[in-house]
């Protein structure tokens, strides 16, 4: 009688271990799921919501991935910028290499040929005379840790067109010099037009501002009556030559690559770390239900 006892007594625990089994199965496997375990004092069995599918842990799961997909991106933006810096470089250092040209004949040569972006940093020469009265400055500017300015002024060629030339760095706490009078011979890189930024400051159109933000050459052609270049000429050196150490030559870019490359590694990084610590969170709530599960059917036995 008691082995029968005994048999009758495990016989009707098996229902409730092998929910509780599945249950634990089911919270560690597949979170998605919801699961059973069986009431108590009852041989039936009744749906658990998974933790993980609540409204508080769906948004967690939502700002998680969204923030891990983030920093996957921003990885491969660095990259993208590592590549169009590399490009950059590549092309500073081929085109400073060339023989100068003449500003005018090259503009000939190369109206459709050559994209204003092929012709940046060329090096070229230029014959005429300042337009002193039409000068400007374009404001907040940098060079060596020192704020300053840049002196801009139109310089008229002999074939009877203007280029804009910028002359220079000027330090804050130096005047403005005068462009040199009569015939200069001019020798530059040519650059292309400056354009705002979404969140950079709007230049005024008054015909009577002289200082600007950036070189726009489409904004500055409006003061010329005169045909303009679509470029302007950043100095390099003129004769005759000024007898002041401002404006200095504007410096090329750093033709470094700079921290694109670290900087990519860094987001990935904190990419992987925040996929890391969803998972451990995760499974540290599985288990903790599931242990709650556990006692719950051990307490009904």
């Amino acid at each position: 009688m008691r082995f029968g006892a005994d048999a009758e007594t495990s016989a009707s625990n098996t229902p409730r271990q092998k929910s509780a089994f599945i249950a634990s199965w089911l919270y560690v496997m597949c979170p998605t799921i919801p699961t059973v375990h069986a009431s108590r004092g009852s041989d039936s069995v009744e749906t658990v919501s998974n933790p993980l599918l609540r409204p508080r842990w769906i948004l967690i799961h939502l700002a998680l991935a969204t923030l891990t997909a983030t920093m996957v991106f921003l990885g491969f933006w660095q990259l993208n910028r590592l590549d169009q810096k590399q490009a950059t470089n590549r092309n500073v250092i081929a085109r400073t290499a060339l023989p100068p040209v003449d500003i005018g004949d090259l503009f000939k040569s190369a109206s459709t040929s050559l994209s204003f972006e092929e012709l940046q940093w060329r090096v070229v020469t230029a014959q005429g005379t300042y337009l002193a009265d039409e000068a400007v400055t374009i404001i907040n500017r940098s060079q060596d840790a020192t704020a300053g300015y840049s002196p801009v002024t139109p310089f008229l060629l002999d074939n009877g067109s203007v280029v804009f030339v910028n002359r220079g760095f000027v330090p804050l706490a130096q005047p403005t010099p005068a462009p040199t009078a009569g015939s200069v011979i001019l020798k530059g890189y040519l650059r292309t037009s400056q354009t705002r930024t979404l969140l950079g400051a709007v230049d005024s159109t008054d015909p009577t501002t002289v200082e600007f933000h950036r070189l726009d050459l489409d904004l500055l052609a409006q003061r010329m009556d005169k045909p303009t270049l679509p470029m302007y000429v950043q100095l390099m050196k003129q004769t005759p030559a000024l007898n002041s150490p401002w404006p200095a030559p504007t410096q090329l870019p750093e033709l470094t690559e700079g921290s694109h490359f670290s900087y990519a590694m860094q987001w990935w990084f904190f990419s992987l770390v925040s996929l890391t610590g969803w998972i451990v969170v995760s499974r540290r709530a599985l288990r903790t239900r599931s242990s709650q599960d556990v006692a719950l059917e051990q307490t009904s036995v």
